[in-house]
């Protein structure tokens, strides 16, 4: 009787390795493979560089929906084409959104240190770093829990505007003069609603088992 036990525990944990795994791969062609040399191109052209000066605002909108459009859409996709089935337990967001929540930040942090900074220069870049990962975990959330209860793409529609909203009015208050801090205060006040919905979204995943969809 413990050998099956065993094999199931065997499983699950090989099974939460690659949903990590997956959520590394999500951001890494979300971003560095996609969504970075597309944006890379597009302000080396004329026309984008005039209107990034002449309507800053809408640009910067312009910029942070696309964030969500291609993090939030790459998520669905992974969802829908590698992790099945449909409807699974609490941890395969949890796990993929670590995933996809940590390579971000290694990415972004170990640039840091190779360029010269020490840790003494980036304490508050790891806070905000370690917010993101929060926000990518409740961002992952949401995307999964439409395929939970059968509203995958209202849900998915949900995630882009929400990730929208971050990704604008933070970089605006940076660019308005506002202090570090308190848009790192501001972060977490955002951050908040976010967490609370995604404690929340636990009853709308099975309890361990895979449930077919």
């Amino acid at each position: 009787m413990e050998q099956p036990l065993k094999v199931c525990k065997k499983n699950t944990f090989w099974r939460g390795v690659l949903t990590f795994a997956l959520g590394c791969l999500c951001f890494i062609v979300s971003q560095p493979l996609t969504r970075l040399p597309l944006l890379g191109y597009l302000q080396g052209t004329v026309a984008v560089t005039v209107f990034s000066q002449t309507s800053t605002v809408l640009f910067l909108v312009l910029v942070a929906l696309s964030a969500g459009v291609f993090e939030e859409g790459f998520r669905f996709l992974f969802k829908t084409f590698s992790l099945r089935p449909a409807k699974a337990p609490f941890s395969q967001p949890l796990l993929f959104g670590l995933g996809h929540g940590l390579t971000e930040a290694a990415i972004i942090l170990v640039s840091a240190f190779l360029q010269g900074y020490t840790l003494g220069d980036l304490w508050l870049g790891i806070i905000e770093r370690f917010l993101a990962v929060i926000c990518q975990v409740c961002m992952t959330v949401i995307v999964f829990n439409g395929f939970q209860i059968g509203r995958r793409w209202l849900y998915l529609l949900f995630a882009v505007l929400v990730h929208g909203l971050v990704d604008f009015v933070l970089p605006l208050m940076a660019l308005s003069g506002i202090s570090a801090l308190i848009v790192e205060a501001a972060f977490v006040v955002m951050l908040v609603p976010l967490v609370i919905y995604a404690a929340r979204s636990k009853k709308y995943y099975s309890k361990g088992e895979i449930q077919n969809a």
